[in-house]
């Protein structure tokens, strides 16, 4: 039986980040890593670090996501120290695009809300005419449609891969155990310690942490915890690469490093299933060439669907067991946004139980009828 002071289970961002933080504290870590799971939400995600509209109804959210936006950059500035590996991290703002007077209308009124909850009365995201936006990005014509957008000075954009990437050489480097093709069968707790069983290996770990998204509902049964999650289905299309023109991403749209446009990104409720649709495709390109006309000329080159996973709020989910001390779940669909909080704060958390100011917010109680 092998054995760690710490196994996290999940090696998409939120577990290789949690294991970043834990080793970057001197921690002997394991990660468990099923790899090849089609459902892997990291190689599907769209590479925003993004503030805009979270935390509405859940003020600790919204003051969450806008400390992980503060600590991005030093985060991916060390990344790239340890690994060589640029993750391409830009932060020059980012837009919500409103189509018509209705959505800007619906779109201010989200914001002054946000504003309301906030524990200063301020929030730092404003609205912006058709003109004004167009300003700001002279090289794309807007389309008729585009009302005028939301921005935020603090939202900005990545590649997801790279980041990944970086993040498992730089568990390579801290010495973290990174076991590939491991998928977790059963987790059990005993005498204080935990004993996790895969198809061709057993651990034993003082600590154990839940971070494999679709699969945490049925391995978090197993140290008495019910946690509420579900799959939703996003879709994405991208384009041939052209010229750089877009400097600013949108929530929907933005032009990667190499001149690929993105364009997504869809929300299906259809289960487990990560296929793409001609009907989906179709309705992300139209709407993509409402904002820009110009990209009907691009030709797109492919398709993918991949699956996010959403607690009932769509708001993280951050708890210990009772029963079980020592087995944590971590999940959000905000894995990217978060990853420095889950890198330092969560890290501080699991191995020194410093629980953050607000962090009950957090906890699947308040799912409770």
């Amino acid at each position: 039986m092998k054995t760690a002071n710490i196994l996290v289970i999940g090696g998409g961002i939120i577990g290789v980040s949690l294991a970043y933080g834990l080793a970057e504290r001197g921690e002997q870590v394991t990660v468990l890593d099923y790899g090849k799971g089609v459902n892997n939400a990291s190689r599907g995600t769209f590479g925003l670090v993004w503030i805009q509209s979270k935390g509405l109804g859940m003020r600790r959210y919204a003051e969450w996501t806008m400390e992980a936006a503060q600590l991005w950059q030093r985060f991916s500035e060390d990344l790239s120290e340890k690994t060589g590996i640029a993750i391409d991290y830009k932060k020059q703002g980012g837009f919500e695009v409103c189509l018509g007077e209705t959505e800007w209308s619906q779109r201010k009124v989200v914001l002054e809300q946000l504003r309301t909850e906030s524990s200063t009365g301020t929030y730092d995201c404003h609205m912006l005419d058709h003109q004004a936006v167009q300003d700001l990005i002279p090289e794309m014509r807007l389309g008729e449609a585009v009302f005028g957008a939301s921005f935020s000075p603090h939202d900005g954009h990545l590649n997801p891969l790279a980041l990944l990437t970086a993040l498992i050489a730089s568990l390579k480097k801290a010495g973290v155990t990174h076991y590939l093709d491991q998928q977790v069968e059963s987790v059990s707790y005993r005498n204080d310690c935990f004993e996790i069983k895969t198809a061709g290996e057993n651990f034993s770990a003082k600590k154990v942490v839940l971070a494999c998204g679709l699969g945490i509902k049925v391995l978090a049964q197993q140290v008495g915890l019910e946690i509420p999650i579900r799959p939703q289905r996003g879709q994405i299309l991208v384009t041939e690469r052209a010229k750089p023109l877009l400097p600013y991403p949108f929530v929907t749209l933005r032009q990667t490093q190499e001149g690929s446009f993105l364009i997504g990104s869809s929300h299906e409720d259809v289960g487990l299933d990560t296929g793409t649709t001609l009907s989906q495709m179709r309705n992300l390109a139209g709407h993509a060439v409402q904002i820009f006309p110009e990209l009907a000329r691009l030709q797109l080159l492919r398709c993918w669907g991949a699956l996010r996973i959403l607690t009932p709020d769509t708001k993280p989910l951050y708890v210990e067991s009772d029963t079980c001390p020592g087995a944590f779940v971590v999940t959000s669909h905000s894995g990217i946004t978060l990853a420095p909080l889950h890198a330092n704060i969560l890290s501080k958390w699991i191995l020194e139980g410093v629980t953050p100011e607000g962090f009950e917010q957090f906890h699947p109680k308040r799912f409770d009828a």
